[in-house]
Order: structure tokens, then sequence, then C-alpha cells
């Protein structure tokens, strides 16, 4: 699918779509808490749907009522006469999260199970798998360090020691899991990038009862918990409001109020603001939202080391910029959806943009952008960005732009009715 993006002003007002990392989070803990979890207000995103999908083949009940998602789980306790068993396979899609979270959690039962997934995800590296599963007595094995990963548990509680992990995900499935072992896990590591997404777990542990420590030598949870069961909204998802905030910015001189934000379960990409500020850019907090205003850029310099999933919309906001911007954290770029790193390099040097990528910094030279035709690389947050991009300053046509289903499906609707012109 390809999108034409052409320079457009944008005003009025919007609502963000759910976040679907917090989502995707309250689902693994509803498939461990006994009774019915209710969830409200749930993404239709991809990544959502696959972890829906996830609950049920790990014997979960899962169904739609009225507008919400209704999970009964029940692990350990699992699982009465009207609860099914697991079955042996369990299937991601392209979801990274779901692949590193739900890995730990399905070493819980007796029964091997095989995780898979499907485009880039089964070239993403889950060698952390193998790492650290085994010294919790579970069996792992991948191919060539990748998915399908077949698993057989029970996974014991215990000490796991860790030189370096490439991904938070990862701890947040060990985390959640040792909740309801017998023992408890303790996870020892020096550095865990991207922190602040372990900080959205643990807040979202928190809501279902389940405590989980972070300590000056890596994170702790206690075992024989129990996951409470609740009825719970899924907040606003800052992630994909930074794109929205960055297309403002840029093209709305009268002013776009942004809603459906909260700050109550931290959300690491809550940084936009942090960037917004650096840039000058102009942004009313105002009673029901944020009003952002077209604005003169100024370059910035900021570290998303802990918010690599901003880099890329922070890549355009720089291209607008009065001088060079420097972003550093770009080593976190390389297994993602795509490298995009190197997508953002290649993609802007066909808009005429100078790019310089060293070590972990990437330097960024505005300029005017030329209207060519442009590859999202199948990631879905390059395809935003890109469209973003073209918002602010020449056409764009955008391939593999469906990629925006695995996050923010209703993104050029809402482009559309902002006043953006799309074709």
């Amino acid at each position: 699918m390809k999108v034409t993006v052409f320079p457009s002003p944008l005003s009025g007002k919007v609502f963000v779509p759910t976040s679907k990392s917090i989502a995707q989070r309250v689902v693994a803990c509803a498939v461990m808490a006994q009774g019915e979890t209710r969830i409200s207000h749930f993404p239709k995103s991809d990544d959502c749907q696959h972890a829906l999908e996830i609950a049920r083949s790990l014997g979960a009940v899962v169904r739609l009522d009225n507008e919400q998602w209704v999970i009964k789980g029940g692990y350990p306790f699992n699982f009465q006469s009207d609860i099914r068993q697991p079955k042996g396979v369990i299937f991601c899609g392209e979801s990274g999260l779901a692949a590193r979270m739900f890995s730990p959690i399905a070493a819980l039962w007796h029964e091997e199970i095989v995780v898979e997934g499907s485009g880039t995800l089964v070239k993403r590296s889950m060698k952390t798998l193998e790492e650290w599963l085994p010294q919790l007595n579970v069996k792992v094995k991948l191919k060539d360090q990748c998915l399908p990963a077949r698993i057989q548990g029970p996974i014991d509680g215990g000490k796991v020691l860790a030189e370096e992990v490439h991904s938070s995900q990862f701890v947040t499935g060990l985390m959640l899991a040792g909740a309801v072992t017998k023992k408890g896990i303790e996870l020892e590591i020096e550095h865990v990038p991207s922190v602040g997404y372990v900080d959205t777990t643990i807040a979202v542990a928190k809501k279902f009862n389940v405590q989980i420590e972070r300590l000056t030598t890596g994170f702790s949870v206690q075992g024989g918990q129990k996951y409470a069961s609740r009825d719970i909204q899924v907040d606003g998802d800052w992630s994909g409001a930074a794109f929205l905030f960055v297309a403002a910015a840029l093209c709305a001189e009268e002013g776009l109020l942004i809603q459906g934000l909260s700050t109550e379960i931290p959300q690491a990409d809550q940084a936009i603001l942090e960037v917004l500020k650096l840039a000058r850019v102009r942004v009313e907090e105002e009673k029901n939202g944020y009003k952002v205003f077209a604005s003169k850029i100024k370059g910035f310099q900021f570290d998303a080391a802990d918010c690599p999933d901003l880099i890329p919309i922070l890549a355009v906001l720089a291209v607008y910029g009065d001088e060079p911007s420097v972003i550093k954290g770009a080593k976190r770029l390389v297994d993602k959806e795509s490298n995009r790193a190197k997508a953002i390099q290649h993609e802007w040097s066909k808009m005429g943009i100078n790019t310089i990528l060293r070590g972990d910094e990437l330097k960024i030279y505005p300029k005017a952008i030329q209207s060519v035709h442009v590859h999202a690389h199948d990631d879905h947050r390059m395809a935003m960005s890109l469209a973003v991009m073209a918002l602010g300053g020449a056409t764009l046509t955008i391939h593999s732009a469906q990629a925006v289903s695995k996050s923010f499906p209703e993104f050029f609707d809402v482009i559309k009715s902002l006043g953006g012109r799309l074709e």
C-alpha cells in the first residue's frame, strides 16, 4: 500500500489512540489473574489483537462484552473446567514485546510451547531467552538465536545473572512470570536499556496487586504473589501522540488540541514534551489536553537511549530546525521492525537531507526536503514519521504505508480529519 501525503495545515482536536504497550502488559497480567479482568479502551492495533490470541492460546477465556475485552485467567490455579489447557503454539505476529514478554510466562506451564512470529520479528534476536531461562531450569531452543522458540517449563524461581541485555522487554516478561513462581526471581544486571519501559511494567503489575522491585543491581520479584483480576482502562499512548505533537509543531498555526493522555502509568515516550521544550515549540497544557502550535523549531540535542521509539519522529523534527540537531541512543535502533538508524539515513538522503551516524549519535542537518517516493521499510514508526515529514515540507509518496496498522491503524484517517491532504 502506498499513500501520498501533501503539505497541509492542521487544526482542531484529536484523541490519541490508547497504549499498545500498556494494553499488552495488561493482557499478560490478566492471563495470570484469578477471576475476570475487564479491559476498556483496548487498542485495535495488530500487536494488541495478537496479545488477545496469545491469552487464548495459553488457556484463558477471552470474550468481547459491550466494547470491553474480558479475560478469565487464573494461573497457577488453572484451570477450572471452563478454562482450556494451553495450546502448543503461541503466535506473536510482528510484536517483539509479545514474543519477549510471553515467553517466560509460557515457561510457567509444564507443556512445551512454541513461540512463533512473522515478518521482521523472525529476524530479531531472542538469544537472551537462551541465556536467562535455562538458569531457571527451563529448556529453550531457538533457530539461529531467533524465533521460533521451543520452551519447556515449568520455570523455577531463583537468581538470574546477566552481563547485558539488548531489550528491556525480556526483563518485563521475567518479572511478570516470576511473581507466581514459588521462589520468586532476582535479576542481577548492571544496565538495562530503555529502563523506562520496565517502569511501565512495574506500574501495570501494581494495578494487579503484584509488587516488582527495582534494585541498584537489577530487579526482584517475590514469589507466591497472586494477580488480582480487576476492571482497567488503557491509558492514551504517548508513543502515538508524539507523531501528532510534531505534526502540530510543524503545521498547526492555530493550534492542535491533543487529548486522552495520562501520566498515571509512566510511559517512557512522555519525554516528547521535554524535546519539544528544547526545540522551543509552543505547548500549552490545558485541563483537557495539550494544545500545540506551529513554531520556529530550534535545533536540539537529546539523549533518547531510554525512549528509542521516539527517534524516528525526532529525526523529522530536526529537519525543520534552525541548526543541526544531535540525537543520542542510535544504537538502540538496530533491532527494531527495521534497522531504523539505516532506514532514517537512507530515506532522509532521498529527500536531500544530510545525516551523520557516528557511534551512538545521529546528527541531522536541516534543509528543505525534496518531493520524492520513500519507503517505510515495513515499519510503523517510519511510516508515520515520513507522513509527518510531508505535512510540514513537500509531497511524499510513502510505500509500505500499511505498516501503521501495527500500532496506530487509524493514523491516516486521523490526519485527514485534522485537515491533512492524502491520496
